[in-house]
């Protein structure tokens, strides 16, 4: 790195910095694609019962009972709410993903010898 302009570093830093943000953003995305992918299964299989079922929901370390009604309604929101998430992460992944493209252009033109003319 002796060899290395001293701005070409400070890009090399920050395309770093942008990496480890993707990542970041890769791990939140799998999370929320399979919470996703967990509450439509969820929502598939209540959609399924009799409206009269008896259905029992998760609320911190308790399980308390609930209607169908009540835990589609739930479940829709939760999948909503989601997909807006996933939506947001799509973009940012987008936006560093774009960011890291164009760093590395600028520090490959920094690095490339210049050409006599």
């Amino acid at each position: 790195m002796q060899n290395i302009p001293p701005q070409v570093q400070a890009m090399l830093g920050q395309l770093e910095s942008y990496q480890q943000q993707l990542q970041l953003v890769i791990q939140q995305k799998q999370k929320v694609q399979a919470d996703l992918n967990e509450a439509k299964k969820a929502l598939e299989e209540i959609e399924k019962l009799t409206d009269d079922a008896v259905i029992y929901k998760t609320v911190g370390t308790l399980i308390v009972k609930t209607t169908k009604e009540k835990a589609l309604q739930e479940l829709k929101e939760k999948v909503e709410t989601l997909e807006v998430r996933l939506n947001a992460l799509n973009r940012q992944e987008q936006k560093i993903n774009e960011k890291i493209k164009e760093l590395t252009q600028k520090i490959q033109a920094a690095l490339r010898p210049p050409t006599a003319g």
